[in-house]
């Protein structure tokens, strides 16, 4: 039988959901809600296609290699590695690529 590949969040990453929520629920709760779980399900399907999305583009996240998957207006940030999906960051995709990779020097 085959290993499942587990996900892990990181704790930036946990807390950047919870910004996207607190952002999103000013407007609608129900909004919000659905939209968080859209990027956990996601997230979700990456457990039976790791390699689903690509190399990020930004050069710097890609040499380290980083991977980044699109949801409406943000990119999951994450590394895949033997059976372990470690999901790093959630960036609204307008942020300036610099700030990404500070974002996970931190």
């Amino acid at each position: 039988m085959e290993e499942k590949i587990k996900i892990v969040w990181s704790f930036s990453a946990l807390e950047m959901m919870a910004e996207i929520h607190e952002y999103i629920i000013e407007k609608s709760e129900k909004s919000a809600d659905k939209y968080i779980d859209g990027i956990y399900d996601s997230v979700k399907k990456l457990e039976k296609h790791p390699e689903a999305c690509g190399p990020c583009i930004n050069k710097k996240l890609k040499e380290v290699g980083y991977r980044c998957c699109k949801y409406k207006n943000h990119i999951i940030i994450y590394l895949l590695s033997a059976k372990i999906i470690e999901i790093l960051a959630i960036i609204h995709s307008s942020r300036n690529p610099t700030s990404v990779e500070d974002i996970l020097n931190k």
